[in-house]
């Protein structure tokens, strides 16, 4: 596994990094009327009353059948929808900006020294899956103008997220002048390059381009960040368990997350930061900091990050 340069001492642990910018996230208090057929996933702002009696499910008329606060799952409908209940008020999903950047980007059809953008467009479906109501923006060259524009566009945004970006580029010089940056890099690996801002007391998530940093950051920074800003429970990622099929050395500074491929209860270790690291894993473990790295032949705890919600 390639690993990142050592953090500076100012890093910030993922644990610090959470707290700080999720004290931030007020919940959203604004609110949808919406027909039961796309409820699944949303948060009730009020109590869920029924109109009609269930008696083999212990409803009468006009009890409540989910109270405020609770995330609509899809065997809840069927029972909403034998009480009568057609459409429900729920929390609006907290609206997230995501803004490529980097001068040789492109959306589609890349020529010489240009590349198609992938790191924005990925994290914007991952950014859907957890509940945030995404825009997702054309990239934006390393141009300290267009740059500002870019941010101050989307503060309208409940949290904004910039990719391409590391310590000390234009970027970061902007959104410095436009609020506070938190810190420039985490006690992360991969990832140790994100940064953290407050920008007119929204959240800024400021990611590298490469894949694998870039994702490791946004599962363990801007996923429970929309789930504190909508209300909702942060699910554990579902795991299982496997032989790991050789040594995994790690920083005993930073919190580790390996990609692994899983074959026959085998964990075989991923090297490598680019989108093809990220497509063919299976799952990722964890090694706290400071904790021994693993050894061949260990069984380990692996996750699935791509496990809805």
């Amino acid at each position: 596994m390639a690993h990142s340069p050592e953090p500076d001492d100012d890093a910030l642990t993922l644990e610090t990094a959470r707290r700080e910018i999720g004290s931030y996230a007020v919940p959203v208090d604004r609110t949808d009327r919406i027909p039961l057929s796309v409820a699944v996933g949303r948060v009730l702002a009020t109590d869920a009353t029924a109109a009609e009696a269930v008696p083999e499910a212990g409803i009468d008329h006009e009890s409540t059948v989910f109270e405020r606060g609770h995330q609509v799952r899809p065997v809840d409908v069927g029972l909403l929808k034998a009480a009568g209940v057609n459409e429900l008020l729920v929390y609006q999903r907290p609206q997230v900006g995501i803004v490529p950047t980097g001068d040789e980007l492109v959306q589609r059809d890349a020529g010489r020294d240009e590349r198609v953008e992938t790191a924005g467009f990925t994290l914007s479906q991952y950014a859907d899956r957890w509940g945030g109501k995404v825009t997702y923006r054309d990239p934006v060259a390393d141009d300290r103008p267009a740059l500002r524009m870019a941010v101050q566009r989307d503060l309208t945004r409940d949290v904004l997220v910039v990719t391409g970006t590391t310590p000390g580029d234009t970027l970061r010089e902007v959104v410095a002048d436009l609020g506070t940056v938190l810190t420039d890099e985490l006690r992360l690996d991969p990832g140790h390059q994100t940064g953290l801002a407050i920008v007119e007391d929204r959240p800024v998530l400021l990611l590298p381009e490469e894949p694998v940093p870039a994702h490791v950051a946004a599962v363990q920074l801007l996923r429970p960040l929309l789930k504190s800003f909508a209300a909702a429970p942060l699910t554990a990622h579902p795991e299982r368990r496997a032989t790991l099929a050789e040594d995994v050395p790690v920083r005993g500074d930073a919190q580790s997350f390996v990609p692994v491929t899983v074959e026959d209860g085998t964990a075989t270790p991923l090297a490598g930061t680019d989108l093809g690291t990220v497509t063919r894993a299976d799952g990722w473990l964890t090694v706290p900091a400071g904790a021994e790295p693993p050894a061949a032949g260990e069984t380990c705890r692996v996750e699935n990050w791509d496990y809805l919600p």
